[in-house]
């Protein structure tokens, strides 16, 4: 009996301290679960977010966006040949985003936006093995990228998991689609260094950006949904579902 007794107060114990929940920050501002107003709510939400993801929700667990790393890309070209790795790229200018349409679906806990990021900067290393017309290029060293009206187009999706009878949301997947009206890309350290071709270099890959973007795209839309989605699950974990989304 005493043994019971025992393991039943040990029980208690570890309800009460290792399954606690967090508090719900007061810049989190809470939205009911209602069909008619949980659009407007959510965007009003992320907008009261937006100043403090540049730098990161530190009680949440949550890195800064501002930079935000890819660690590493790989490019394969279709129309011409191409063969490019991008490493380290600290990319600039997440944090001032603008939501151009946001929309809930409460049913089946989905979310789809479509985001601006006004101008994005990107730095990192590189190592390229490519043809441009009959020119062989091969080189390695810094890139540099300033792309103007990026627009991502998301879909997060989320599920429900129960843990000791109380429900929280976890989001399991988010897809990204990236548009970019127009970008330039530097790279420094072609043929050792040499400026004339280097130069002329540069001007070539610009003129087939179009080209060198489809191949990127994949890698960046890859990336750019492991951050958002990362950062997704910790501003909810350990919040009840009752507590984020109320019952209306």
């Amino acid at each position: 009996m005493y043994c019971h007794k025992y393991k039943l107060l040990l029980f208690v114990v570890v309800i009460i301290c290792g399954v606690s929940t967090k508090t719900l920050p007061s810049y989190i501002q809470v939205c009911r679960r209602d069909p008619v107003t949980i659009n407007e709510c959510a965007l009003r939400s992320i907008e009261e977010l937006k100043s403090k993801l540049s730098s990161g929700l530190p009680e949440l667990n949550v890195p800064g966006i501002e930079p935000f790393y890819i660690p590493e890309y790989l490019t394969s070209g279709s129309q011409i040949p191409l063969g490019a790795v991008g490493k380290d790229i600290k990319v600039t200018g997440a944090s001032d985003f603008s939501i151009k349409n946001l929309m809930v679906d409460l049913d089946n806990l989905t979310i789809r936006a479509r985001v601006r990021f006004p101008r994005l900067h990107l730095e990192g290393q590189y190592s390229v093995n490519m043809q441009v017309l009959v020119v062989p290029i091969k080189g390695k060293g810094t890139m540099k990228s300033d792309a103007v009206k990026c627009d991502a187009e998301l879909v997060l999706k989320a599920r429900l998991e129960e843990i000791d009878g109380v429900q929280y949301m976890k989001f399991t997947s988010l897809h990204t689609d990236i548009s970019i009206k127009d970008y330039h890309i530097r790279l420094d350290g072609l043929f050792n260094g040499d400026k004339v071709l280097g130069d002329a270099t540069n001007a070539a890959i610009n003129q087939n950006r179009g080209e060198f973007l489809k191949a990127v795209k994949p890698y960046l839309e890859n990336n750019v949904s492991k951050v958002f989605l990362e950062i997704a699950n910790k501003v909810v974990d350990g919040i009840p579902y009752d507590v984020l989304l109320p019952k209306s």
